[in-house]
């Protein structure tokens, strides 16, 4: 349990410098900020779990910062293209939820499938996938309006961030 608690004051300590140094991190390689963001708030959001269950498995940790650095980098992406290439409120909305939740929720059924199981399309991947899928629409829309009407370009994938960082507590819970 002590290494759990290191664990969880690291990775947010963490959280919170990438936060704050997230503009200088921006400079040195735009995408490089998201990618250590979502790889620290993936590993927290694991740590969270396991603390909350009493049990440290740090190769799950491991597999959360892998996930949280492939989703950090793809969604900043991807907030970055419906800004810039969708100018309707409604279309950039919908689009989200229907390509990027589906697209998003895939790629992490993926890596959890080959990271557990070795293969790529298994029938637990099936399973898992439909499921966080369905979880997934009782969360990410309401945030994808607030996202898109109220929070400034800027601040966008910080908020992403942090409501991964919740999201990502589900999806411990799922895997």
């Amino acid at each position: 349990m002590r290494k759990l608690i290191v664990a969880l004051f690291i990775e947010t300590v963490s959280l919170c410098v990438a936060y704050y140094e997230y503009d200088n991190i921006a400079l040195i390689h735009p995408m490089l900020a998201p990618t250590l963001l979502g790889c620290v708030s993936g590993a927290l959001a694991q740590s969270t779990n396991q603390y909350l269950k009493k049990k440290f498995t740090p190769n799950k940790i491991a597999k959360f910062m892998v996930w949280g650095c492939i989703n950090g980098f793809f969604t900043s992406a991807w907030i970055n293209i419906l800004v810039t290439k969708i100018d309707n409120l409604f279309y950039r909305i919908v689009i989200d939820q229907t390509v990027g939740a589906v697209m998003f929720q895939l790629i992490f059924n993926i890596l959890n499938s080959l990271w557990d199981q070795g293969e790529v399309f298994s029938p637990t991947t099936r399973a898992s996938f439909f499921k966080s899928l369905k979880y997934s629409y009782f969360f990410w829309p309401f945030f994808s309006v607030l996202l898109f009407m109220f929070i400034p370009q800027s601040m966008m994938f910080p908020s992403n961030c942090l409501a991964n960082l919740f999201w990502n507590l589900i999806l411990s819970k799922i895997a």
